[in-house]
């Protein structure tokens, strides 16, 4: 039996690459599983380390407590965000750290759209301790620009944000607010935990089938016939 020479290099080299597009998955499926692992053992510890922010700009994230000054006349709101069939935004307030450093903190979603109505203003200038995870900021080509003459954010940008707020040497990273020292009529924190999106066991088996598909549709033209 005589196979079709380009047909049969093809298919090779065809279901060799769903295969190793396959096997990549499946190796990115265990590095999203490691990671989950680490975030589900930080965020069960019963007290979380202290925060060495310096190393964290080096990660993709970090979890543990942070300890500074509240600074509510700099917040911000960043949106939309859609919670619950609502629209709303998150509620940003810098946290200045050993005196000379700011950190964006996240404390969650809220409906409200006047900064000046939040309960956190009576904690200007107090010293707080926050505990969550720290993770760089992200958007895509859709988001709209932020519009820092007016107070309008849409994207999480340190550098203008920090500009626009008169802030000293920001860092590079927001904190999502599990826990904090200090409450505010407990409005906030409300951040849920965040976990990394693993979906990469479906698409393994995406990319197996495909090859499986493949070799079936070689063997059927090629040799089942025969």
């Amino acid at each position: 039996m005589k196979l079709p020479l380009w047909a049969t290099v093809f298919t090779v080299i065809s279901v060799a690459i769903l295969l190793g597009l396959g096997t990549w998955q499946v190796k990115r499926m265990q590095w999203k599983n490691q990671i989950i692992a680490e975030l589900d053992s930080a965020y069960n510890s019963e007290r979380p380390d202290r925060l060495e922010l310096d190393k964290a700009k080096d990660r993709n994230f970090s979890y543990g407590l942070i300890a500074g000054i509240f600074m509510p006349d700099k917040a911000l709101l960043i949106g939309p965000r859609t919670k619950d069939g609502k629209v709303g935004k998150d509620l940003i307030v810098p946290v200045r750290v050993h005196g000379q450093y700011d950190l964006l903190v996240n404390l969650g979603w809220t409906e409200e759209t006047d900064i000046s109505r939040l309960p956190i203003h009576h904690a200007k200038g107090k010293g707080i301790r926050v505990t969550g995870l720290t993770r760089k900021p992200e958007w895509n080509d859709f988001t709209s620009e932020n519009s820092p003459e007016q107070d309008l954010w849409f994207r999480a940008d340190i550098n203008q944000i920090a500009k626009a707020k008169d802030l000293k040497s920001p860092y590079p990273f927001l904190l999502y607010a599990e826990t904090a020292s200090y409450k505010f009529d407990a409005a906030f924190p409300n951040n849920e935990r965040w976990y990394p999106r693993n979906k990469h066991l479906q698409y393994a088996l995406f990319w197996y089938t495909m090859a499986l598909a493949l070799i079936v549709i070689y063997v059927i033209r090629f040799i089942w016939k025969k």
